[in-house]
Parts: C-alpha cells; sequence; structure tokens
C-alpha cells in the first residue's frame, strides 16, 4: 500500500517534478512504483531512465521492479549509474578508451618524477586535485588557484596528462561526463536518440549531483521534460567531493513548471527521534523544511555527558550491551563518529564488555595503514628487519618488498648498493632521519614517553604528510583523518601511562601486538562506522559519540558557515537512522584538557543523562561499567 504523498508521485506523468523525500519515507519504493505504472500503462521500457548514484543502488531497484512486472521488462529498463549511462552514449558515438584510475596514477607519477616534484606532491594528490575540478566544472585557472600550494607542478603535469590522453584516445573516469555533455551538445542526432531513450527520465539523490551531472541531465530531456528529481537537500553531505546541493534547491528555477511534492512520513523513526532532528536541522539558513512525521510515538534522544573520553567510551559498551541483552541483533546496533580516529577507546571498551563488533568500511584503529607505518617504524628501531621492510617498502619511491628487504637487512652492516641507493634520495636521507629520532623515545617511561611521542611525530609531520595524501589518494580531508589517527597514537600512549607508569615503548608495543590477538570476524558483531558510511542505512539503536567542539563539528568547519551547515546536515543524516533508542555522547575532559559540548548538543532536545562509571548506566552501585574502568590497563592502550 501506498500514502497519499507516495501516490502522488506514482501518479505523476508528465513534465518535471521535484520530490522532496524526507529519511525513512519510502522514497525507492515509490520510484520503483512509478515505473511499474508507467510500464502498465503502455510506457515503453525503451524510454524509461533511473539514473543514481551507485551500483548497489541502481541493483536494488532492477531486482525491485522485476518482482513488479517481471525480469524480462525490468531488464529493458535503463537503470544506471552517472558514469555508466555517460559512457554507454559515448559508445553510440564509436568506440572509447577508458584508462582506469590506477593506470592514470602511474601517467602522472611519471610526468611528476620528471620534473623533480617535492615528495608531498604525489600522483595521488595530483589526481585527486584534477578530478575535483573536472566534477565541480573548474576551468584550468581556478584549478590552480584552488590548489595554489602545488603550483607549478600541478598545471604542468595537467597539461602533460591531458596531452598524453588525447594523443592515445584515452579518456579517464571524469573524462566520462564531461565528453559525454560535449558530444550531446555538438551531435543533434545523438542528442535526440538518447533524448527519446530518456523521455521518461527519474534522478535519484539529486542532492549529491555535480555540474557535470546536471549537465547531462538538462541535455538528455527533450521538449516534455519528463523528469523527476527524488532527493533531500537535508541530506547533502558530499560537497567535498564535488557536489552541489544548490542544484536541488534551485530545481524550481532551472524548471519553471516543476510540480513539487513531498514525501514527509518516515516510516523508519518514531516521534522522538524526527522531533529531534527537525529541531537540529531547523538551525540551517539553506535548508528544506519538511514537515516530517513519524507514524509511532517514541522518546526523545539521550544526551550523555562523560567525565572523559575513556568513560564515554564505556557508556558505549554499556549501552551496547544493554541493547543486546534486551534481544536487539548486533548488526540493529550501531555506533557513528564523525571520523573512525575516535575508534580505539570505544574498541577497547567493547572488548572489555564482550561486545563483538565490526568497523564498516575500514579495519582496527592498530591495523589503519597510517598506524601500521608509525608501529613498523617503532618496531624498527628496536632491530626489526621485518617492520624495517614494510617501513621502507611504504615510504620510499621506486623501493618494492624485495629492494626494501635488501636495504633493511644492510642498514646494521654500514655500505651496499641498496643502502646507498636509499641515502641518495632525499626521502631516504629523511627516512633515516625519522628512525634515529625514535631511539630518543627508548629508555622512557610514563607521560614522558608519551609526551616524547608527540614532539617526535609533531617534528617529522612534514615526512608524514605526502605519504597520508597518498593512501587519502590525494583528499585532503582524508590525509587529515590519517594524521587524526595518528595523534590519537598520542593518546594512547597517554592512557598507557596512566595504567602503566613505568612502562617503556618496548612494552606499550608488545601490548598493542596482544590487543589485536581476537581480531573481529568481519561482518559480524556491532557496527562502527562513520556518519558518511551510515547514510541509507537503518539500526534498532544508534548512538552518535564524540559531540564536543573542535571534532565534531571540527574546529575548520565552524569557521565557516557553508561548511558548518554540512555538519549539521551530517548529524541530521546520523539521528535519523535511528529506529527505536538513540543515544548523543559527549565528555568534559581530553587529553589537552577541559573540552566544550558540541554546539549542536544545545539545538537538539533531549534527556540528559550524566554518566558515572561507578554507578552504571543502570544506576547501580557497582556495575561492569566500574569493573572494565579499573580493567583498562596496558594491553588495551
Amino acid at each position: 500500500m501506498l500514502n497519499p504523498e507516495q501516490e502522488a508521485v506514482v501518479n505523476h506523468t508528465w513534465g518535471p517534478a521535484l520530490v522532496i523525500a524526507g529519511p525513512g519515507s519510502g522514497k525507492t519504493r515509490t520510484v520503483v512504483y512509478r515505473t511499474a505504472r508507467l510500464l502498465r500503462e503502455g510506457i515503453s521500457p525503451e524510454e524509461i531512465v533511473l539514473v543514481t548514484f551507485t551500483r548497489k543502488a541502481a541493483h536494488e531497484m532492477r531486482e525491485r521492479l522485476a518482482h513488479l512486472v517481471g525480469e524480462e521488462t525490468a531488464n529493458r529498463v535503463w537503470i544506471s549509474t552517472f558514469h555508466s549511462l555517460a559512457a554507454s552514449i559515448l559508445r553510440d558515438r564509436g568506440n572509447i578508451r577508458i584508462l582506469d584510475a590506477e593506470a592514470a596514477k602511474k601517467v602522472l607519477a611519471g610526468f611528476l618524477e620528471e620534473m623533480e616534484a617535492p615528495r608531498r606532491i604525489t600522483p595521488k594528490v595530483v589526481q585527486g586535485a584534477i578530478s575535483r575540478a573536472k566534477n565541480a566544472g573548474w576551468d584550468k585557472s581556478y584549478l590552480l588557484s584552488h590548489y595554489a600550494d602545488l603550483e607549478p607542478y600541478l598545471g604542468r603535469a595537467y597539461d602533460r596528462y591531458e596531452e598524453y590522453k588525447a594523443e592515445r584516445g584515452y579518456l579517464d573516469f571524469d573524462d566520462l561526463l564531461i565528453e559525454a555533455v560535449k558530444v550531446l551538445e555538438e551531435e543533434e542526432d545523438l542528442r535526440a536518440t538518447w533524448s527519446r531513450r530518456a523521455r521518461f527520465l527519474t534522478v535519484d539523490e539529486y542532492q549529491d549531483t555535480n555540474l557535470q551531472q546536471f549537465r547531462l541531465v538538462s541535455l538528455l530531456l527533450g521538449p516534455e521534460e519528463n523528469i523527476v528529481a527524488v532527493g533531500d537537500p537535508n541530506q547533502a553531505i558530499y560537497s567535498w567531493r564535488g557536489a552541489d546541493y544548490r542544484l536541488i534547491l534551485e530545481f524550481r528555477r532551472h524548471f519553471p513548471r516543476a510540480r513539487v511534492y513531498h514525501l514527509s512520513i518516515n516510516y523508519r523513526s518514531h516521534g522522538g527521534v524526527v522531533d529531534a532532528a527537525l529541531h537540529l536541522i531547523r538551525n540551517n539558513r539553506e535548508r528544506e523544511d519538511l514537515p516530517l512525521k513519524a507514524i509511532r510515538f517514541g522518546e526523545l534522544p539521550i544526551k550523555v555527558t562523560a567525565e572523559t573520553k575513556e568513560e564515554e567510551a564505556l557508556f558505549v559498551a554499556e549501552a551496547a550491551k544493554l541493547a543486546l541483552d534486551g534481544g536487539v541483533p548486533s548488526s540493529q546496533i550501531a555506533i557513528l563518529m564523525r571520523s573512525l580516529s575516535a575508534s580505539r577507546v570505544v574498541e577497547a571498551a567493547l572488548r572489555r564488555f564482550r561486545v563483538p563488533y565490526t568497523i564498516v568500511g575500514s579495519v582496527g584503529f592498530w591495523g589503519r595503514k597510517e598506524v601500521k607505518l608509525v608501529l613498523n617504524l617503532l618496531h624498527a628501531s628496536y632491530g626489526d628487519t621485518l617492520a624495517l621492510t614494510e617501513a621502507i617498502a611504504m615510504t620510499i619511491p621506486g623501493f618494492g618488498p624485495k629492494k626494501a628487504a635488501k636495504a633493511a637487512q644492510d642498514l646494521g652492516h654500514g655500505r651496499s648498493p641498496y643502502l646507498e641507493s636509499l641515502r641518495g634520495l632525499a626521502e631516504g636521507q629523511k627516512f633515516l632521519e625519522v628512525l634515529e629520532d625514535i631511539r630518543n623515545l627508548h629508555g622512557l617511561t610514563g607521560y614522558a614517553l608519551a609526551n616524547a611521542f608527540w614532539t617526535w611525530l609533531s617534528t617529522h609531520r612534514d615526512f608524514f604528510r605526502p605519504i597520508l595524501l597518498d593512501l587519502s589518494e590525494g583528499v585532503l580531508e582524508g590525509a587529515e583523518d590519517r594524521w587524526a589517527n595518528l595523534e590519537e597514537m598520542s593518546n594512547a600512549l597517554r592512557g598507557f601511562a596512566e595504567t602503566t607508569p613505568k612502562g617503556d615503548l618496548a612494552l606499550f608495543l608488545q601490548d598493542v601486538l596482544l590487543s589485536e590477538e581476537e581480531p573481529q570476524e568481519k561482518g559480524e558483531g556491532v557496527r562502527i562506522m562513520t556518519l558518511h558510511a551510515s547514510k541509507g542505512l537503518e539500526f534498532h539503536t544508534v548512538i552518535i559519540t564524540g559531540l564536543v567542539e573542535g571534532f565534531f563539528p571540527s574546529w575548520q568547519s565552524a569557521k565557516d558557515p557553508k561548511n558548518l551547515e554540512e555538519e549539521r546536515r551530517l548529524l541530521y543524516v546520523g539521528l535519523t537512522r535511528a529506529k527505536e533508542t538513540l543515544y548523543l555522547t559527549t565528555y568534559r575532559v581530553g587529553e589537552r584538557g577541559p573540552t566544550m559540548p558540541s554546539r549542536f548538543l544545545d539545538e537538539i532536545p533531549g534527556h540528559h543523562l550524566t554518566y558515572n562509571p561507578t554507578i552504571g548506566f543502570h544506576g547501580k552501585d557497582e556495575t561492569q561499567a566500574a569493573n572494565a574502568l579499573s580493567q583498562i590497563a596496558s594491553l588495551e592502550w
């Protein structure tokens, strides 16, 4: 059965329409039912196109449609991602050659090597900058001004890269949209063919479109303008990768004849969650005032204040355990955070409570590549040849596993061709300096060790920066998250100092290894994920952690009103993942002193709880939380 709002969308046939679909309002169901109705009323499957952002979403739409109209008919409807659609348009014009991302990175690496570009300007950094420019529709001058710190190497690499592709007839992934737009503009016959093919066009997640995708959609439309754009500007959280949420806010300006529909009934969350989300998002100036409403009553979220980050983690673990004991499946419990750099203490607390968990979209804290690199450097300072080999291979250009192993074996024996090759590189000299400086940490214990580690890490930030950018495929935000993981290692050493005042670096490394002895089964247990990764999902119980000024919102976002509004939309997405139970947590004291609760907490109504682990969430005199707090010792840090 469809509700009246959904039926109105399903019955829309002619002309442009904007569907503002609130979270949990059944937008995919509505889109699929509308497509089925068009087919049943005689519209040819070859005249219907559904475009979405992921292959997974496209596959889900096709499966649902097949249940309604049969697999044969469903397979004749065009359901795909934007890039797949663009590639098909170009293939109608002739054969195309696609340069995959890995091959493109190698081409750029060659150009940068010829230019003798500094280490910080990696192929992934340049590739990421060019990709963002193409998706956002920037010209070359704007690209170079936006990434002025990469000049003059970015401009020169960009020119060589474009010449390389043109000479060989290649298109990279981002070129597909640009070239599809270009050929549709230039070739009227091709445009007419595809306008007939996309006579009834539906675009899902319209708030995540970028300028090139909008241009493509505009060119596909015939004079009837039969486009249905489905999305929610209040859930636009991808500006950092080129999406422009203004396109959905300005849809009615682009299509003056557009009918506007609202899907405002939230079937996922109860009234308490919905009220909390609405109070939050109304603080954004640029928003859609959708009258979102729930179909059942429920309590407002619980806003929890702990004294420290460690005690916040204990609450998270105890709340997860409470839900499990109450019969909630572990897969229906989610712990959401702004960045996975905050997961370490949560993982430690979950292990103490024997709560199984899985990190969605990542690995456990100590298994992350940048963390492994630092651990390998620390182990290498004690003569661990295998760790030294892995560190060299990860950081020094031209040193694969075999060459790195030779250099590592010979490092303690003076001179060798491999060592001379290593020392002959600027990166190699810096690497050896970083390694040597670790020895200053040997023999230190407690807070002296923690402080010395932080000094070492900060001193050599320029060494790590290009590596983190490379691991993040040139995305600056990703590199910052990875640096936050290294900062969290410093926090781990401070926790180690609290519980093991006489422990040295060797003992710390031993305890880290022991803490990894019980890896989580992939895909099983309570979900730990970023708020970005949670979009499109739903859970019985949601715990959103780290609601502290400077972390969420970040200091950088708080300085820019547009970025701050996107942070608020991100939290809105997180709140609306909860079906039944919602906790929002903060803490008073961080590693470097007192903290301030996130301003977002003041914008959300809810029940307040001050968490004391000696009393615990259950209100008992002594709880598992109190026991766990006393047991969190070096093994977990």
